[in-house]
């Protein structure tokens, strides 16, 4: 077998030469495919790009703020009484949240091998109908165990949604990732805000309407809605991305963008028609990028968990007013959303992960320690800013990295799920932390910690996946001047993962 030739790559490290024509089947060889080189689009791939962005980010977005507005509907419904109609105490109230988790995560990891197994829209799209489905039950539950059952099994329908992100990691380079898992992520703060206005409108209009109270109507609503946007799912959202070159797709129909697409999953390093490999779970259960991506991924969902819940109690014990409360509470979620659609962006565009992400999470940092060393109310205003300006570009650049840090659709999967895991134990963690006001101290600290925690996990991957890459590219040189060939080379990502001597790491 002749040696495959090297990539043409321009001297400036600005953008590497691809050519769209005569592309090679993936099945039988693995072209070498530098992540780390910035890649200039020509007019047709930003032509392709713009319509996958167009088609597939509303939709899944749809979907990932239905999802969030469903699983956090409960709350509302709290406020707009159902506790008190159900006869439910406090403890059984949070029994009741806390088991949305149990079923999410039980799930997690069927839901995303499934992906590969069913088509997307009917797997994103079914799950939306059955959480709208679910959703709308909680409207007719009477006791304590009907709220408990229902509660997981949306947790089961919703452990599909997250199938969104590997859905796009299929679709779109290294460099794209982090604007579009930021694009599908900034709809949970939108979907809290949104549930807050509904919550508000009905129960002041409708309540006892045709016998159902506000919190009945709200469940009734809500899921309706879903249900009928799964619907819209199940009929536009594309095939992945080799179903779609293989048998094409009413909206990519022209050979040209076939090729198009064909080519840039050669250059996202994943594998053309890749399958479900249980082996690839074991692999990934030994490899310590996934605990330490995890862990990364993990630390966002304390700081964003905790002050989802308690961040108008925070501002309350600031010293403000219950009215100021709910001005001020506004501006660290309009900081953080600044950030998210900003910082990501920033990321793809400069191709860098590391630096862009040590930064998030330096700026957590800093937000927490004023939050412990002040009473002055501006500054803690401001440090709740920093808390989340950080976490929320933090997460959605942590969660695109971590797929790049992982080869093989199975192993994919499993880190995915397992950085799930990670993420909504820490956010329970939060809401338990949180219970000495007004300073909060050991909640704050025990936040600090972890993100401290995940500041040292970034520094040491990307010290892991610097050195990995150097021994790959020094070993392909002394391969090339010896005139031998890898004798791994022609295997598959499929068949060894990450650990491919083709593969290259993100940074």
């Amino acid at each position: 077998m002749d040696a495959m030739p090297e990539p043409v790559i321009e001297k400036s490290g600005v953008a590497q030469a691809e050519c769209f024509d005569n592309i090679p089947s993936l099945k039988t060889e693995i072209p070498h495919v530098d992540v780390r080189v910035r890649h200039k689009k020509s007019r047709e791939e930003k032509r392709l790009v713009r319509k996958q962005d167009m088609l597939i980010l509303p939709l899944l977005s749809g979907s990932l703020f239905f999802g969030y507005l469903d699983r956090g509907q409960i709350g509302n419904a709290r406020v707009m009484g159902m506790q008190v109609d159900l006869r439910l105490t406090s403890q059984q109230f949070y029994n009741c949240v806390m088991m949305f988790f149990l079923g999410y995560m039980v799930l997690e990891l069927p839901a995303g091998l499934l992906l590969r197994i069913c088509p997307p829209r009917f797997v994103l799209g079914v799950n939306a109908v059955l959480f709208g489905i679910f959703a709308c039950a909680m409207a007719s539950a009477k006791s304590y165990a009907s709220v408990m059952v229902l509660r997981v099994l949306i947790g089961f329908a919703e452990a599909f949604v997250n199938n969104a992100y590997l859905y796009i990691s299929l679709w779109y380079r290294p460099n794209e990732l982090s604007t579009r898992t930021a694009a599908i992520y900034g709809m949970s703060p939108v979907a809290g805000a949104i549930s807050g206005i509904i919550s508000w409108g009905l129960e002041k209009h409708v309540d006892k309407v045709l016998g159902f109270d506000s919190w009945q109507w709200l469940f009734i609503i809500e899921g309706a809605i879903t249900i009928f946007w799964g619907l819209i799912v199940i009929a536009l959202l594309p095939g992945l991305p080799d179903t779609v070159i293989q048998k094409g797709n009413f909206f990519f129909r022209h050979e040209d963008e076939r090729k198009m697409i064909s080519a840039r999953m050669v250059a996202s390093q994943n594998t053309e028609g890749s399958r479900a490999r249980y082996h690839q779970i074991l692999i990934a259960l030994k490899d310590p990028k996934m605990y330490l991506g995890s862990a990364i991924i993990g630390a966002q969902g304390i700081g964003i968990g905790a002050f989802s819940v308690f961040l108008p109690t925070f501002i309350k014990e600031f010293g403000f007013s219950a009215l100021d409360t709910q001005l001020y509470s506004m501006i660290p979620y309009a900081f953080g959303l600044l950030t998210l659609i900003t910082v990501p962006y920033t990321s793809d565009r400069l191709n860098r992960k590391f630096p862009i992400l040590l930064g998030c999470l330096c700026t957590s940092i800093t937000g927490f320690v004023i939050l412990l060393s002040t009473t002055n109310k501006v500054a803690l205003v401001a440090g709740a800013c920093f808390v989340l300006a950080g976490a929320y570009p933090g997460l959605a650049i942590s969660v695109a990295w971590s797929f790049t840090f992982h080869g093989g659709y199975t192993k994919r999967v499993t880190t995915t799920w397992a950085s799930q895991i990670f993420i909504q134990c820490e956010s329970i963690i939060a809401t338990q932390v949180y219970d000495h006001p007004p300073r909060f101290f050991k909640g704050h600290g025990v936040a600090l910690g972890f993100y401290i925690l995940a500041a040292i996990c970034t520094v040491i991957v990307y010290f892991m996946l610097s050195r990995a890459n150097a021994d790959r590219d020094r070993r392909a040189e002394e391969l090339v001047q010896s005139g031998q060939i890898d004798d791994s080379a022609d295997k598959t990502f499929e068949d060894l993962c990450d650990f491919h001597p083709r593969w290259r790491y993100a940074l």
